[in-house]
Protein backbone atom coordinates (compact mmCIF):
# COMPACT_ATOMS: atom_id res chain seq x y z
CA UNK A 1 0.00 0.00 0.00
CA UNK A 2 1.28 3.15 -0.90
CA UNK A 3 1.92 6.01 1.70
CA UNK A 4 0.18 9.29 1.29
CA UNK A 5 2.56 12.12 1.54
CA UNK A 6 1.46 14.31 4.52
CA UNK A 7 1.61 18.24 3.01
CA UNK A 8 1.47 20.34 5.47
CA UNK A 9 0.43 23.86 5.33
CA UNK A 10 2.24 27.13 6.18
CA UNK A 11 5.53 27.19 6.94
CA UNK A 12 8.62 25.53 5.04
CA UNK A 13 11.49 25.48 7.59
CA UNK A 14 13.81 25.05 4.65
CA UNK A 15 13.24 28.94 3.30
CA UNK A 16 15.23 32.25 4.15
CA UNK A 17 14.65 33.97 6.93
CA UNK A 18 15.67 37.06 9.51
CA UNK A 19 15.93 37.02 12.73
CA UNK A 20 14.69 40.27 15.24
CA UNK A 21 17.96 41.35 14.76
CA UNK A 22 18.44 41.07 11.30
CA UNK A 23 20.46 38.65 11.36
CA UNK A 24 20.04 36.12 7.75
CA UNK A 25 19.79 32.43 8.04
CA UNK A 26 19.32 30.10 4.94
CA UNK A 27 16.58 28.08 6.94
CA UNK A 28 14.15 28.08 9.63
CA UNK A 29 15.98 25.39 10.78
CA UNK A 30 19.14 27.34 10.78
CA UNK A 31 18.19 29.71 12.98
CA UNK A 32 16.12 28.17 15.29
CA UNK A 33 19.05 25.90 15.76
CA UNK A 34 20.85 28.94 16.60
CA UNK A 35 18.37 29.97 19.70
CA UNK A 36 18.11 26.58 20.49
CA UNK A 37 14.21 25.72 19.63
CA UNK A 38 12.57 23.26 17.64
CA UNK A 39 11.67 24.44 14.38
CA UNK A 40 8.18 23.13 14.73
CA UNK A 41 7.68 24.80 18.11
CA UNK A 42 9.30 28.28 16.62
CA UNK A 43 6.31 28.04 13.84
CA UNK A 44 3.58 27.19 16.09
CA UNK A 45 4.39 30.32 18.36
CA UNK A 46 4.31 32.45 14.95
CA UNK A 47 0.71 30.99 13.65
CA UNK A 48 -1.04 29.42 16.30
CA UNK A 49 0.10 31.92 19.19
CA UNK A 50 0.77 34.97 17.09
CA UNK A 51 3.70 35.37 18.59
CA UNK A 52 6.83 38.09 17.27
CA UNK A 53 9.65 36.75 15.49
CA UNK A 54 11.57 38.01 18.67
CA UNK A 55 9.42 36.26 21.52
CA UNK A 56 8.87 33.14 19.27
CA UNK A 57 12.87 32.58 19.38
CA UNK A 58 13.62 33.90 22.91
CA UNK A 59 10.61 32.98 24.49
CA UNK A 60 12.32 29.54 27.03
CA UNK A 61 10.99 26.57 25.55
CA UNK A 62 8.64 24.78 28.40
CA UNK A 63 9.50 21.44 29.10
CA UNK A 64 6.35 19.54 29.98
CA UNK A 65 7.42 15.71 30.40
CA UNK A 66 10.45 14.22 31.65
CA UNK A 67 10.13 15.61 35.22
CA UNK A 68 11.55 12.58 37.83
CA UNK A 69 8.80 11.70 40.03
CA UNK A 70 8.10 8.65 42.41
CA UNK A 71 5.53 6.14 43.07
CA UNK A 72 3.86 5.77 46.45
CA UNK A 73 7.15 3.04 47.53
CA UNK A 74 9.54 5.57 46.98
CA UNK A 75 10.67 4.00 42.98
CA UNK A 76 11.96 6.33 40.74
CA UNK A 77 10.48 7.26 37.48
CA UNK A 78 11.88 9.69 34.64
CA UNK A 79 8.71 10.77 33.99
CA UNK A 80 4.52 10.40 35.36
CA UNK A 81 4.05 8.98 32.11
CA UNK A 82 6.84 6.17 32.53
CA UNK A 83 4.75 5.02 35.92
CA UNK A 84 2.21 5.13 34.69
CA UNK A 85 2.75 2.51 32.01
CA UNK A 86 4.60 0.66 35.17
CA UNK A 87 1.19 0.55 36.78
CA UNK A 88 -0.78 -0.09 33.43
CA UNK A 89 -2.81 3.20 34.30
CA UNK A 90 -3.32 5.46 31.25
CA UNK A 91 -1.50 8.75 32.22
CA UNK A 92 -5.20 10.93 31.51
CA UNK A 93 -6.81 9.09 33.99
CA UNK A 94 -4.02 9.36 36.76
CA UNK A 95 -4.09 13.27 36.32
CA UNK A 96 -7.92 12.98 36.59
CA UNK A 97 -7.62 11.18 39.80
CA UNK A 98 -5.20 12.84 41.49
CA UNK A 99 -6.58 16.22 40.50
CA UNK A 100 -9.53 14.65 42.59
CA UNK A 101 -7.99 14.25 45.59
CA UNK A 102 -6.94 10.43 45.35
CA UNK A 103 -3.99 9.27 47.09
CA UNK A 104 -0.82 8.81 45.05
CA UNK A 105 -1.91 4.95 45.88
CA UNK A 106 -5.09 4.41 44.69
CA UNK A 107 -4.62 6.76 41.84
CA UNK A 108 -1.93 4.31 40.67
CA UNK A 109 -3.44 0.94 41.71
CA UNK A 110 -7.33 0.85 41.81
CA UNK A 111 -7.95 -1.18 38.19
CA UNK A 112 -10.11 1.28 35.51
CA UNK A 113 -13.98 0.79 35.27
CA UNK A 114 -14.80 -1.50 32.89
CA UNK A 115 -18.39 -0.46 31.04
CA UNK A 116 -20.04 -3.73 30.49
CA UNK A 117 -22.59 -4.42 27.94
CA UNK A 118 -26.13 -3.98 29.11
CA UNK A 119 -26.74 -7.80 28.01
CA UNK A 120 -24.59 -8.82 31.00
CA UNK A 121 -26.85 -7.48 33.72
CA UNK A 122 -28.40 -9.83 35.60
Amino acid sequence: MKRKSRKRKGFSHDKACVDHLGNKYSTIKDMCKTYGINPETYSRRIKVYHMSVMEALTRPVKHNGGKRCYDHRGRSYKSRTQMCEHYGIDRKLFEYRINHNWSLEDALTIPPRTNKPAGDLP
